[in-house]
């Protein structure tokens, strides 16, 4: 699999929960593929560094670190920003950076300090805020638009698609034995 290839498999993912099995497989094929390209590693640099903090701190919110590592602490900020250079198409690309501004701007004009510099309390409180907002529709390929729910959607699948956040959900690349074919009626 190529990295081009393993980017648009991770991208397109969606979310790990609602992939059918052999779709999941692939992208922690990709994830892996991505974790052992040295050439990946920060070769994103979509986002700025404002933007790549302001990531990792809305990473954080919707995965904290609880008894389990939180979503900057496995690198997802990164994940997102390699996304951004290398995979999203230039309206994608915009909604993501008009969005981060727009939340600074939002978090300026409600606590007169930028998302970055507000309290955790407020941050959680924006974020919070987002979530509840998010459309209750969806597009036809299952997702909603605008800028949080892609940003969500890319959290989730940088996250579960790493081995650390893969184990959270108890996800088995195989799950089970294999039957093979039997008559019906006989019991085995």
């Amino acid at each position: 699999m190529d990295r081009r290839t393993a980017l648009r498999t991770l991208a397109t993912a969606g979310a790990l929960p609602l992939l059918a099995p052999e779709r999941v497989a692939a992208v922690l094929e990709a994830r892996r593929y991505l974790a052992s390209d040295e050439d990946a590693t920060g070769s994103g640099q979509a986002l700025s560094e404002h933007e790549l903090v302001m990531d990792g701190l809305i990473a954080d919110v919707i995965l904290p670190r609880t008894e389990t590592p939180s979503a900057s602490d496995l690198g997802v900020h990164e994940f997102v920003d390699l996304i951004a250079a290398e995979w999203m198409d230039g309206d994608e690309s915009d909604a993501l950076h008009e969005g981060l501004a727009t939340l600074d701007e939002t978090s300026r004009a409600r606590f007169g300090r930028g998302f970055v510099d507000s309290s955790g309390r407020e941050q959680l409180m924006l974020i919070t805020e987002l979530d509840t907002s998010m459309p209750v529709s969806v597009s036809s390929d299952g997702v909603g638009g605008g800028f949080y729910p892609m940003l969500k959607r890319l959290v989730l699948v940088g996250y579960f698609t790493t081995e650390d956040g893969a184990s959270q959900v108890g996800y088995r690349t195989i799950p089970g034995e294999f039957g093979g074919c039997v008559a019906p009626g006989v019991g085995r």
